[in-house]
């Protein structure tokens, strides 16, 4: 018998999305699901369109509340789950109609706790495949290596198929729109067995006004702070992927300077250039550091950022 899996979409003034999100999930090949959507304060009608499918497919089931934000909405799904297993969608998104079963059995004939696959990345001009040139499973510290080094494990959150025992102590971070980056690595390491097949069944759809595509802002920078904590964390766990994890971290600082550099956000690109100054020592010892990312971070420190953004570097 198929167990049940509790598909969790946080809804947030997506109108115009929202119907070929919740869509795809209905018509999912997978029929055993718990459908929850998490109206989060929405201000258009796309409170009512949940409203609608609720009375449509009585898997669904509706949350209105006030806005907290995708990390707040995804706790309040987790929180009513009553699945075996959680999948996460968000509402801007849609799946083919065989991506939850291709999960399921990839999670199945794996005994695996975390199942995986590629995803298709979508734009108004085009769509292009990510995903891995062939199926593996990993444990959890073979996992984390190839989250940090980016080997066909994507840091995101939604696509992913999980055990929900999984979540017992763990929540998204509020107010943190990282938070992907600050959950992950912390399911992987409580899954005894990580599988990903070769397959993308999730379509990641890019739009000009979503959250990503938002003005570099002050919030964007806690993915530094967040990438400390792991670096933390996997100091303490995998003392092998120490190195691994910090090249990760410079790569993300690095980032962050620059585009608040470019986005003339003094107080915040002197902050990271400090920080950078003194993670200078661990760069140049780092034997997992490219000798790019070395130049790059040191020409961050002595200020010449600018330099960086004229080469588009």
């Amino acid at each position: 018998m198929e167990e049940l899996i509790s598909v969790i979409i946080p809804v947030y003034n997506v109108n115009k999305y929202l119907n070929k999100c919740i869509g795809s999930i209905v018509n999912q090949t997978y029929k055993n699901l718990e459908i929850i959507l998490v109206d989060d304060g929405s201000t258009d009608n796309s409170g009512e369109i949940c409203d609608e499918w609720k009375q449509k497919d009585s898997r669904i089931k509706v949350i209105h509340k006030e806005n907290g934000g995708p990390s707040n909405a995804r706790n309040f799904g987790i929180e009513i789950a009553i699945g075996k297993y959680l999948f996460f969608i968000d509402a801007d998104d849609y799946l083919n109609s065989d991506n939850i079963e291709t999960l399921y059995k990839n999670l199945i004939e794996n005994d695996s706790d975390i199942s995986a696959s590629g995803h298709i990345y979508e734009t108004y001009i085009v769509q292009e495949n990510k995903c891995a040139k062939e199926s593996y499973v990993a444990d959890s510290e073979e996992a984390l290596k190839r989250l940090f080094t980016g080997n066909n494990l994507f840091v995101v959150i939604w696509g992913k198929l999980f055990k929900k025992e999984l979540f017992e102590e763990i929540r998204f971070p509020v107010g943190k729109i990282n938070e992907d980056v600050a959950t992950l690595y912390k399911l992987i390491h409580k899954a005894n067995k990580i599988s990903n097949i070769n397959k993308p069944g999730y379509h990641y759809v890019q739009r000009q006004n979503s959250l990503i595509h938002q003005k570099y802002g002050e919030e964007r920078i806690t993915v530094v702070e967040i990438l400390e904590e792991c670096v933390e964390f996997i100091r303490k766990n995998y003392p092998n992927l120490v190195e691994y994890a910090e090249r990760y971290l410079i790569l993300a600082l690095n980032d962050c300077a620059i585009l608040t550099s470019k986005n003339k956000m003094k107080k915040e690109y002197r902050n990271l250039r400090k920080k950078l100054k003194q993670y200078l020592p661990m760069i140049l010892k780092n034997s997992k550091m490219e000798h790019y990312t070395r130049k790059r971070s040191i020409l961050i420190v002595l200020g010449f950022a600018r330099f960086l953004i004229a080469a588009n570097c």
